[in-house]
């Protein structure tokens, strides 16, 4: 099966529907409003974006003609979205949430990638890193690869492919500092009000 490139806004809006789908399931399916928020998130996003209405569902259309999403005009004032991304790639939940991870926020390191995916139901074991990585990267057309260490860097960082071939210089979102866990779950608990204020001014 032939992996099509996405456009960064694509992936972006792709990456916000699954995320959003796990850590704000009583919000979602999503409606456009509440999609550009999610995209334009400006914590735990890299880089960050500043999508107009118009180019999410310019995105969400493109995304729906490569069944990575399907929309839903049922039940609700406004038409909602689903995403079909694990299914689309054949992903299992440990690949999905590290390639979410990735097209979220940039080219990140393996110690990074797993503690930021935990929320999204990533790998909690180096073991289940390891084998997820395996698995995204041992395919005809690798989801993902490790890019080569740039000065200064202490360890390699791994990319996503689905915008194409990542730059080897890209430049990653700058690391928590290691007690950062508490205010990794604040950002958390702030994406999730942010996802329910948007919800009721859209009148979900």
């Amino acid at each position: 099966m032939d992996t099509p490139e996405l456009s960064p806004a694509e992936a972006r809006v792709l990456a916000s529907l699954f995320e959003k789908s796990i850590t704000t399931p009583n919000y979602y399916p999503m409606t456009v409003n509440a999609i550009m928020a999610a995209s334009n998130q400006k914590s735990s996003r890299f880089p960050v974006m500043s999508l107009s209405e118009g180019e999410v569902g310019k995105a969400l259309n493109t995304l729906a003609e490569l069944r990575f999403c399907s929309r839903e005009d049922l039940g609700s004032r406004v038409p909602k979205w689903r995403q079909n991304f694990k299914h689309r790639l054949l992903l299992k939940d440990h690949s999905a949430a590290l390639l979410a991870m990735l097209m979220l926020r940039g080219a990140q390191t393996r110690s990074e990638l797993r503690s930021r995916a935990e929320t999204l139901r990533g790998p909690t074991t180096p073991e289940q890193l390891d084998e997820a990585v395996e698995f995204l990267a041992d395919r005809s057309q690798p989801l993902i690869v490790t890019l080569p260490r740039q000065p200064g860097q202490k360890e390699a960082r791994l990319a996503h492919t689905l915008c194409g071939e990542p730059d080897v210089t890209e430049v990653a979102a700058p690391a928590p500092a290691r007690s950062s866990t508490s205010r990794d779950e604040l950002l958390a608990r702030i994406e999730s009000l942010e996802a329910r204020v948007q919800a009721l001014e859209s009148g979900d």
